[in-house]
Order: structure tokens, then sequence, then C-alpha cells
């Protein structure tokens, strides 16, 4: 151990540090696969395919940020010794200063400060989170000491969507409560009636009398978006960092890097020994090679298709080095692969080609085609719109589950497979969920987007998994149609019978009640 950190008992709590080659060694999580497997029936070997989505292959950056975390929570701990009487005078001084009103107010720190402040950014689907959490997994989150003190090594919060103060505090007692098994603080200080001011300094308070080592808020990029919050929290924050000597972690999408890189006094806060800034990997980065070839490597096809160039260009131009896309196209692939050959009876062969990449890319990536482009052309307005990777998973399996009805259809070759206008509205309405998915998620309003998925249906019909693709590439034409018109009014086309009859199916109640039955109504 360092001489700089002998004799500091909150330290020693922690785990040795590591090299960086270790640290790709512990954060690597590699699946299990035997070459037997390829034999298990087509429900077994799609059982199989899902591990790749717990697929994680760190490199050098995952390395250097695992590091600088270690130093982070080290650095801090050392302004934090917890010589004899030490914690109970920290303790004293942030009472006297709660008594004052003077805790959150500019002065003299309560403790010699090592402590700083790191911001982890990037692209939404680099494996920022997953990184995090396996770095965090390593450490003991509460130690108990010998003399009675439970420390609390991190603690890690998501930004409330409306990035408050008050929302924050309260999540920060409740969390502390939660590890602790207890609900002591959220009854002592987080009440309804308690002024935001009472909030920060509990936080302030319970920080100190846990010696936290490090708090880390994800998602940052909602960071103030609660009027004016944004610089009282990072004022706040920095009370812990200066005053009391903990150190802040942030994490967020590149729309956050705006926001940190807009100011001197926010910049500033975004630079430490955990700090990086994470693009989308290059194809020729070794670190993308390597992590494109080990997946590749994850296959239960009932074929071994190899690795060609051909085939790892197409998975890196459907999914632009984005970490999470390529691993969900990956396994969107080989269930397609699976699914066809044995809806076909095993007369399609269960081989990878660039063809069925691009087909399956166009089909369960087109709800992210605007982001894949943004990140393409490299537009980081763009880009900064995809705060969140909930709504884009939540499309993709519903994508997935779309492709449901026409492949047990064809497995089932039943005499009303073959007629595919009996897929029916069901069908019709998953396809169509994920459009309106997509529109909500951009945040138009209901009369915006029943009129740009009508304009995008009277070009190519309803949304459904054959033309998927084609209505995603047509529906930015018609939004921009839509957006250029502005506030006109648009005039309703009323569709002729034939083409209302053309969209029913049997036992349709518009045929039942065109035809003199009673109708639903």
């Amino acid at each position: 151990m360092s001489s700089d950190y002998e004799n500091n008992a909150y330290i020693a709590a922690l785990p040795p540090s590591l090299t960086r080659p270790e640290w790709v060694q512990r954060l690597n999580f590699k699946l299990s696969r035997d070459e037997a497997e390829r034999k298990l029936s087509h429900q077994e070997r799609y059982l199989c395919a899902l591990r790749v989505l717990r697929f994680f292959r760190a490199g050098a950056r995952q390395a250097d940020f695992a590091r600088g975390f270690d130093a982070v929570l080290r650095e801090g701990y050392r302004g934090r010794d917890d010589s004899t009487g030490a914690h109970e005078v920290r303790m004293h001084a942030i009472a006297s200063a709660r008594e004052t009103g003077n805790l959150q107010a500019a002065g003299a720190p309560i403790v010699i400060r090592n402590a700083s402040s790191s911001a982890l950014i990037g692209v939404p689907g680099m494996g920022k989170t997953a990184t995090l959490e396996r770095v965090l997994a390593r450490y003991p989150q509460v130690v108990r000491h010998n003399d009675g003190q439970v420390q609390v090594v991190w603690l890690k919060l998501e930004c409330p969507p409306l990035g408050s103060i008050r929302q924050t505090c309260k999540a920060f007692l409740k969390m502390v409560d939660a590890v602790l098994g207890q609900t002591t603080y959220q009854t002592l200080w987080g009440g309804k009636h308690v002024s935001d001011d009472d909030l920060m300094d509990a936080m302030v308070a319970v920080a100190n009398i846990h010696s936290l080592g490090c708090l880390v808020i994800d998602e940052i990029q909602h960071l103030g978006k609660a009027g004016d919050e944004q610089h009282v929290l990072m004022t706040f924050l920095t009370t812990l960092i200066n005053r009391i000597g903990v150190p802040v972690l942030f994490v967020g999408t590149m729309s956050a890097f705006e926001r940190f890189s807009k100011t001197g006094r926010m910049g500033r806060r975004a630079i430490g020994p955990a700090s990086a800034v994470w693009h989308q990997y290059q194809p020729r980065d070794d670190q993308w090679q390597t992590f494109v070839r080990e997946l590749w490597e994850y296959q239960w096809t009932a074929e071994y298709t190899p690795p060609a160039p051909e085939l790892l260009d197409a998975l890196y131009a459907r999914s632009q080095g984005v970490v999470d896309i390529v691993t969900k196209l990956w396994f969107a692939v080989q269930a397609t692969a699976i699914d066809d050959n044995e809806a076909s009876g095993g007369e399609v062969p269960e081989l990878i080609t660039v063809k069925l990449i691009n087909d399956v890319a166009d089909v369960h990536l087109a709800p992210m085609e605007r982001l894949l482009k943004g990140i393409r052309e490299n537009d980081l307005k763009v880009i900064a719109e995809y705060d969140d990777v909930r709504p884009r998973n939540e499309v993709f399996w519903t994508s997935l589950k779309d492709r449901d009805g026409p492949v047990l259809n064809r497995h089932m070759k039943t005499e009303e497979a073959d007629d595919e206008s009996k897929l029916g509205p069901a069908y019709i309405g998953q396809s169509s969920a994920v459009v309106r998915d997509n529109l909500e998620w951009r945040e138009f309003d209901e009369k915006k987007i029943a009129e740009v998925m009508r304009r995008t249906s009277a070009i190519v019909g309803p949304p459904d998994s054959r033309n998927i693709g084609q209505y995603f590439a047509r529906i930015e034409e018609v939004i921009a149609e839509v957006e250029a018109e502005g506030a006109k009014p648009v005039r309703a086309v009323r569709p002729s019978k034939a083409a209302v009859e053309a969209t029913m199916v049997e036992g349709d109640l518009r045929r039942e009640d065109r035809d003199g039955l009673p109708s639903a109504a």
C-alpha cells in the first residue's frame, strides 16, 4: 500500500488496486457455448442465442475508467483519514455549521480536500452503465468498523427525470436507508414539508456520518430540467466535494456533454481521474475488432458461418459501432435464421449472409435509423436527442414479437396462412404500435402521429412485417411534409369503399355492419 494511504481505515476496507490488464480480466463477462449445442432443437438454440445479450467485452477505455474510479475513491478518503477522533470532529463541525446556517456557504473546508469530480459521457448504448455496475461490484458497498462506524463506500443514484434538488435529496436518503436496511433518514429528514435547504443539509450530514466514498449520479442529462435548478444543484454538489470531501461521478449521454461544456464551472466538474467521453467505435479500432470477432463466435445456428470481412463490415455498417445495437442485431440475425429454417421445414439453410444482416436490420433497427444516421454523420444535435435506451429497447423487442405472426403461419402451413390478408388486424396492430412508439418517443402529439401514419400508409400501405423497413424510410419524408405545412389544416381524404374493404378480414365488424347486421356500437 502506498504510504499516502497507510493507517487509513476507510482505504484499508477497499480491495487492492488493479493494473489495467487485471481490470480487463475482472470486467470481462464471457459466455458458455458448446459446439454440441448446434444439434439442439430450434427453440433450445433460440434460448441459447439470448446469451449474447449478456456478453460484455472490456478493453482499454473500460480499464482506464475503472482505474480512474479506484483513484477517485482512494484520493477522496485520503482527506478523511480515520485517525483517533477525526470522524467525531467532522460530525461536530457539520452540526455546528447546520445550526448557524453556514453548511452550504462558502468557507473553510471541514476536511483537507482531496476529492475530485469526474464525468463519464458518451453515445447511448456504449456500455457506460454496464461498465459502471461491473466496476462498482468489485467494492463492498457497506463496511461496518469495529468502533461502530458504518462506512458507505459508494452510492449510485439516477438523476430524477426533472433533475430537481428535492427529488435528488429524497432519492439519496431513501437509497442510504435501503443499503443499511432501515428507514431512519427518510423518517427524520425526508418529510413532505421539509424545505429544500433542510433536505440538502440532511444529505450532507448523512454523507459525512457514513463517510461516503463516492456519489455516482447516472442519467445526468436530466440535471436542471426543472427551471434554474441546474445551477443550484451543481452548487450544492460542489459543497459535497469542497467542504466534506465526497467525490461525485457524473454519468450521462452526449446531451450532458453540451451541458457540461457550455460553462467553465460545470466543465471543471467534469475533469477528474475517471473522466472520459465514449464515442462509438470506429470500424478499424482494435477494440471494435476484438469485440465483434469474439461476439461472432457466440453463434448457435445449425451451420457455422465464418466471420468473413464483408459480414463484419455489414454488422458495423448497420450498428455504427454501438455495442448495444450490434449485440441486439447479432441476436436478431441468429433468431431469424433459426426461425426461417424451422418455418421452411429445413429447406432454408441457417447461413448468415450480408443480405440476412441487412434484411434483419431493415426490420428491427428501423426505429433506430435516425440515431444511427446521426452517429454516421457525427450530428451531435441528433445524437443528443436520444437520452434513454429504454424506449429503443422496447421498440426492438416489439419488432421481434411482431415477426411471430408470419413465422407461425408459415410453419403451420394452414390454408388460412396462404392468404396473407388473413394475418389479421392484430398483427397489423403490433406493427402500428412500433411506429407509434417511435413517434411518441420523438414527442409528437396525437394529431401529428395520426396524420403522419395516415399519409405514410397511403403510400406504402398499413405497417406490417413485410413493409416496415420501407415504412420507416418513407415516414421521414412525410414528417418533413407535415412539419413544413406547420399550422395549416390538413384536409382529410375519405378512403374509397374498395380501399376500406381491402383492409377487412374474415369476421371484420365493419363488414357485418355494412351487410345490415348489428354494429359493434
